[in-house]
C-alpha cells in the first residue's frame, strides 16, 4: 500500500517581534529585535547614516509589521522611547480588530 508523504507545517523563520532596540553607528543603524519565542535576529537598518532617527524608526518598523503580517498574520503597532542619547528602544504589541491602531501608528504599506 502506498503511503501518503507526510507534510509538515514550515515553522516561521522567527516569532512575533516583542521589542526592537535601535542604535546609531558610525556608518550604519545597527538594530535588534526580540521575538516572542525568545528568539529574534539582528540587522542594519538599510537608511543613510545621517537619517533622522523617527526615519530610521519608521523604516525599521515597517519592515518588522510587513514580516510579522505575511508570517504569522499579526497587525503590530510599536511605542518608541529613549535608551540614551543615541539608543532607542520600541516596544511592540499585538493590534486586535477591535482595537483601532493609536494615532501616529505607521500605516500599512500595500
Amino acid at each position: 500500500m502506498a503511503r501518503r508523504p507526510k507534510t509538515t507545517k514550515k515553522r516561521p523563520p522567527f516569532g512575533i517581534p516583542k521589542e526592537i532596540i535601535l542604535l546609531t553607528g558610525q556608518d550604519v543603524w545597527p538594530y535588534t529585535f526580540i521575538a516572542d519565542d525568545a528568539g529574534g535576529g539582528c540587522g542594519e537598518v538599510p537608511v543613510p547614516a545621517d537619517a533622522a532617527p523617527g526615519e530610521v524608526q519608521t523604516v525599521i518598523f515597517r519592515q518588522l509589521a510587513n514580516l510579522t503580517r505575511i508570517f504569522h498574520g499579526v497587525e503590530i503597532d510599536v511605542e518608541w522611547s529613549s535608551l540614551t542619547p543615541d539608543s532607542w528602544v520600541g516596544r511592540i504589541r499585538r493590534v486586535t480588530a477591535e482595537e483601532p491602531a493609536p494615532p501616529g501608528a505607521v500605516p500599512e504599506v500595500g
